[in-house]
């Protein structure tokens, strides 16, 4: 007469088990999925190029971010006419028909997506201009966002306190120090360096990434050179 029912208790057991196996699976798989970013044109202008986001459960925050990386591609489109503009007035000038180099102009946005999953997302914009002369100049804007509820991250919401932030410039500055080959290492630049709450990042695999403008602390050369603060100097 046990038989029965043990073995009924142990369907059920098996099917608990496969339930829950499931479920787990499932919860694990959207913790780490990445968000779909599409590739848009600003106005029809290839070199105006930005990302958006679809499919997040979360339609109000994605509606948030995607808002923010539109507002920054307006702001580019604005910028790219300034540039236009004052380009074209200088077109008749003498020095332009010596040296049309001199007077040749271009703009362009692209970005890229350097993180994306676990709830997070890095998306970077750069902004290159090119007004004549040797090259242009790149500037990059770090864009993290929380996929759940569409929040910005800043620095100081990684970084909580003044004492780790004492602790990654420390890092930072050691980091340079041993890398003279790509940043300046002078004492003026060393002494001067200090990571703020404003100072653009993106998350990386157990960490965070510095990012630094041009000419910031190291040469035109090195770019937009990168520092990988591991999350045991800050947490």
């Amino acid at each position: 007469m046990r038989k029965p029912f043990v073995l009924k208790a142990l369907l059920v057991m098996i099917i608990f088990f496969l339930l829950n196996f499931f479920a787990l699976s499932s919860a694990k798989s959207y913790a780490s999925a990445p968000v779909k970013v599409m590739a848009h044109t600003y106005k029809d202008l290839d070199f105006l190029t930005y990302p958006q986001i679809s499919d997040l459960k979360n339609k109000t925050a994605q509606n948030k971010i995607n808002a923010i990386l539109k507002k920054h591609i307006q702001n580019s489109y604005n910028d790219y006419q300034k540039l236009k503009k004052s380009m074209e007035k200088i077109q008749g000038d003498p020095l332009c028909k010596e040296a049309p180099s001199a007077c040749q102009y271009e703009y362009n946005s692209s970005y890229k997506v350097l993180f994306n999953k676990d709830h997070k997302i890095s998306i970077l914009i750069y902004d290159y201009q090119f007004s004549g002369g040797a090259h242009g100049n790149t500037v990059v804007t770090t864009y993290n966002f929380n996929t759940d509820n569409g929040k910005r991250y800043k620095l100081d919401d990684i970084i909580i306190n003044d004492a780790n932030f004492a602790k990654v410039t420390t890092y930072a500055t050691e980091y340079i120090k041993q890398h003279p080959d790509v940043f300046f290492t002078d004492s003026d630049t060393l002494n001067a360096f200090k990571v703020t709450k404003d100072h653009a990042f993106y998350f990386v695999d157990d960490g965070i990434a510095l990012i630094f403008q041009s000419y910031e602390v190291a040469p035109y050369s090195s770019g937009q050179p990168v520092i990988i603060i591991p999350s045991t100097i800050y947490k």
